[in-house]
C-alpha cells in the first residue's frame, strides 16, 4: 500500500481530477451550463484579479475587471468555436502546449524521500569528475619572445636555462627572459587559471616537470618558457560536507529524471502501439519479438 500511495501515475490521476474540480468550481453557478451558455462565476473573477495583481502588483481597478471579465469571455466563446470546428485536432502548438502542461503537472507530483548520507557518499563516488578540486601550481618563468630570436630560439632557450641555471638561489633570474605582460610568479595557480594564460599544452607540461628546478624550454601560445615548479598540489576529491549542496542538487535532479523516465515509460506501456514504418526503414528498425503483434 505505501508503494502504491508513492506511485507517480497514481498522484497525476488524483492530481487530474483535482485540477478537474478545481476548473469546475471557477465556473460554478446557480444552475447548470449549457452548450451555448457561457458562465463567468465569482471564483472565476477573483481569479483573473489574483493574476492581474500578480502581474501588476497591484489591484485591478472595478473597470480594469470588466475588462478582465469580456477579455475572457471572448476568448471562451473562440476557444468553445474552434473546439467545435475541430482547429484543435492535429495542431502541433496546441499538441506541444498541452504536453508541456502535463509535464509541469508532473514536475510537481514527483517526490523523494531526502538522500541519506551513504546514498550521496556513493553520488560522489561515481562522479568525482564534478567535484574533484583541480590541480594547483606554485611555479615561476622566464618567457623568450619568438619576434626577438627568430632564427635562434631553440639554441636561445638552452642558453637561457644554462643561465638561470648558475644564479645563485638568490639572485633576481627575470634579467635573463625577455620583457612580457605576463607575470614571472606564480605563487598559487589553478589549472583553469594556467590554461587560460598560457594555454593547454604549457598547463599539460606542467604536470610532468620537476620540482625546485628551472626546466624547459616549455611551449606556449606566446613562445618558449624556461620553467621552475616550486610546488604542485594534485586535484583531491573533498570530502561530502564540503560539497553537499552541490551533491544533493545533483542527486535530487538525478532521482527526479529517472522517476520521470519510469513515469513515461509507465504511460507509454498502456498503450498498444502501432507504428506505420517507411519501408527504407524497415531495414533500421528491431527485430520483432515472436509474442509481439506483427503492427507494433
Amino acid at each position: 500500500m505505501k508503494r502504491l500511495i508513492r506511485e507517480p501515475l497514481l498522484h497525476f490521476v488524483v492530481l487530474g481530477a483535482a485540477l478537474f474540480a478545481i476548473d469546475a468550481s471557477l465556473r460554478e453557478n446557480s444552475g447548470p451550463a449549457g452548450d451555448d451558455q457561457i458562465v463567468v462565476s465569482r471564483g472565476r473573477i477573483a481569479n483573473l484579479a489574483a493574476l492581474f495583481e500578480k502581474t501588476w502588483q497591484r489591484a485591478p481597478t472595478s473597470a480594469e475587471v470588466r475588462t478582465l471579465v469580456d477579455d475572457f469571455v471572448l476568448e471562451e466563446a473562440l476557444y468553445r468555436e474552434g473546439k467545435a470546428l475541430g482547429v484543435d485536432i492535429d495542431d502541433t502548438v496546441i499538441r506541444r502546449r498541452v504536453r508541456q502542461k502535463m509535464e509541469f503537472a508532473l514536475e510537481d507530483i514527483i517526490e523523494h524521500e531526502a538522500a541519506t548520507d551513504p546514498q550521496l557518499e556513493e553520488w560522489l563516488a561515481e562522479h568525482p569528475e564534478r567535484y574533484t578540486r583541480p590541480s594547483r601550481y606554485r611555479f615561476r618563468q622566464l618567457y623568450l619572445n619568438p619576434e626577438r630570436h627568430v632564427t635562434t630560439l631553440a639554441a636561445d632557450a638552452e642558453r637561457a636555462l644554462a643561465s638561470v641555471r648558475a644564479l645563485d638561489e638568490d639572485a633576481d633570474p627575470r634579467q635573463i627572459g625577455d620583457p612580457s605582460v605576463m607575470e614571472h610568479a606564480f605563487p598559487d595557480a589553478s589549472v583553469a587559471e594556467v590554461v587560460s594564460t598560457f594555454g593547454e599544452a604549457f598547463t599539460e607540461s606542467l604536470a610532468d616537470l620537476p620540482i625546485g628546478e628551472w626546466t624547459g624550454p616549455v611551449r606556449s601560445t606566446f613562445g618558449l618558457h624556461i620553467v621552475r615548479v616550486d610546488a604542485r598540489t594534485p586535484g583531491t576529491l573533498p570530502p561530502l560536507d564540503d560539497v553537499r549542496a552541490s551533491v544533493e542538487r545533483d542527486w535530487s535532479f538525478a532521482e527526479r529524471a529517472a522517476a520521470s523516465k519510469r513515469f513515461y515509460g509507465d504511460l507509454v506501456a498502456r498503450y498498444r502501439l502501432v507504428i506505420e514504418w517507411p519501408e527504407n526503414m524497415q531495414s533500421q528498425t528491431e527485430p520483432k519479438d515472436a509474442n509481439e503483434p506483427s503492427d507494433r
